[in-house]
């Protein structure tokens, strides 16, 4: 019901894109110390993306693989990238994994996932507020 109301759209996939960094950070600080490991990176959040262009329902999400019988990517459609052009440090072991970078990527996400949370229960209000009910 609520998907075909923009504001709701955006915000659902935008904190799936967080939910998904949130993990690839994860998966990278549980890592830290993995020989030859490169941190990888959720690309940008991006609110004119094929996901949100659609009219009346999701987007069908396509998965690539790069050989037969592997998958790439996230299982939500999110791209994971492991450019680590502007990582901080790479170790001797070629371990690229920063605990601080991580720390700091970790709190972003938190403080983008409130926001989005707070954006989408303050619409919500609205809305049954519009519609005659509590807010």
């Amino acid at each position: 019901m609520l998907d075909g109301i923009d504001v709701f759209r955006i915000t659902g996939a935008r904190m799936r894109h967080l939910s998904e960094r949130q993990n690839v950070v994860a998966q990278n600080i549980a890592n830290a110390d993995t020989p030859h490991y490169r941190a990888r990176e959720v690309k940008p959040f991006q609110f004119d993306s094929a996901l949100l262009r659609t009219q009346g329902g999701v987007a069908p999400l396509k998965l690539a693989g790069s050989q037969a019988g592997h998958i790439t990517g996230s299982r939500r459609g999110v791209d994971v990238t492991t450019d680590r052009a502007n990582s901080y440090s790479e170790d001797p072991n070629g371990n690229t994994v920063d605990l601080e970078e991580q720390m700091v990527k970790q709190a972003d996400i938190a403080k983008n996932y409130d926001l989005a949370a707070v954006v989408y229960k303050r619409n919500a209000a609205l809305m049954r507020s519009a519609i005659g009910g509590r807010a």
